[in-house]
């Protein structure tokens, strides 16, 4: 009897092809649309890099589903969240597979994120903002993050966001 999981003396791999072809489509969805509303008006802001668009790092320091913001983090030329915490959920499909709220002393980020498949140890994925409070409340934008876990652990480790971010 041949096993279910090959055809052909192949080895299928279903659930990788799906998260594959799910990430896939997430980032070409991002990619897609042309931001009108109703009447035409711009319906969310634009993370594409513009005069008033920043450049944006936040590195961390994990043990999930907690972990702290460390020093290299940056909106623009200012530094981002020096000593700030975080706390993972689980997320949605329109969030991300992760929903993380950072807490700042000026205000919390709450950012969605998808890790892809691992790589070894590191794992790669698109993150966007979805909602802030105080310094943050305005803010919006995306980019792309990735988290090295460490050796023989796959729960504790250092993440790198990367992106642009408008006010």
């Amino acid at each position: 009897m041949l096993n279910p999981s090959t055809k052909l003396g192949q080895p299928r791999q279903p659930r990788r092809l799906a998260l594959a072809l799910t990430f896939a489509t997430v980032g070409l969805a991002a990619c897609g649309g042309d931001g009108a509303g109703k009447n035409g008006a711009d319906s969310a802001r634009s993370a594409a890099p513009n005069a008033a668009s920043k450049k944006i790092v936040i590195k961390t320091r994990l043990t999930i589903p907690t972990g702290e913001v460390v020093g290299g983090s940056f909106i623009g030329d200012s530094p981002l969240c020096p000593g700030g915490t975080f706390r993972d959920r689980n997320g949605t499909p329109d969030i991300g597979s992760v929903d993380r709220t950072v807490r700042c002393s000026g205000g919390s980020l709450r950012i969605g994120f998808s890790p892809g498949e691992p790589h070894g140890h590191t794992q790669v994925g698109p993150w966007k903002v979805i909602s802030g409070t105080g310094a943050y409340k305005r803010l919006r934008g995306s980019g792309r993050m990735e988290v090295t876990f460490d050796s023989g652990s796959s729960s504790k480790g250092r993440e790198t966001f990367t992106g642009t971010v408008a006010p």
